[in-house]
């Protein structure tokens, strides 16, 4: 019988469905292996420890966040679109979301880093021109949107709240408009 061989995607992708499924803290060399049928050797010896490999997990759920996200954004309404998917990955991808936007994030100390890090500059740049507003308008609506967001989606992930999809897009259309009119 030919030897088995697994490549490093491989493994990966079979970790970022675990995070996926059962949440980022299930995610170990054993249970991985176990669900791939293998032993832990072709685990570490892509990654040279667990440390290596979260962090690969973690880019691989960011990669992910980005297409589920921008695969939903509308062009006629680009901020409004992006709460929204920010909202429906919270709903739909609990665990990635837990992972990427419940925990401290090293860098960011103030709403500025946030954008920074999570802003779509070119959008502020197209809205701000199709709105006839500053782009620091813009900026400043962005950033209370992310913030709002946040909180929606946070009530969602953690059960805290059942609500519709329907009923978040229209609070979250509200919460935009008040935005720019402030």
């Amino acid at each position: 019988m030919p030897k088995q061989t697994v490549d490093k995607q491989e493994i990966l992708n079979n970790a970022l469905q675990m995070t996926r499924a059962e949440g980022f803290e299930s995610v170990n060399a054993r249970s991985l292996a176990k669900r791939m049928g293998y032993s832990v050797q072709p685990i570490y010896s892509y990654f040279c420890n667990m440390e290596a490999l979260k962090e690969a997990i973690y880019g691989a759920a960011m990669q992910f966040y980005n297409e589920f996200i921008y695969s939903r954004v509308e062009k006629r309404a680009v901020l409004e679109s992006m709460a929204r998917a920010n909202v429906a990955f919270a709903k739909y991808e609990t665990n990635l979301f837990k992972l990427l936007f419940l925990q401290k994030l090293n860098g960011l100390n103030s709403f500025n880093d946030i954008y920074e890090w999570m802003g779509d500059k070119s959008a502020a740049r197209q809205i701000a021109e199709k709105l006839s507003l500053p782009e620091e308008k813009i900026k400043e609506v962005y950033i209370m949107l992310i913030v709002f967001t946040h909180g929606v989606a946070t009530m969602i992930a953690t059960g805290g709240a059942n609500i519709s999809d329907e009923e978040s897009a229209e609070i979250l259309k509200k919460a935009y408009d008040a935005f720019i009119k402030s």
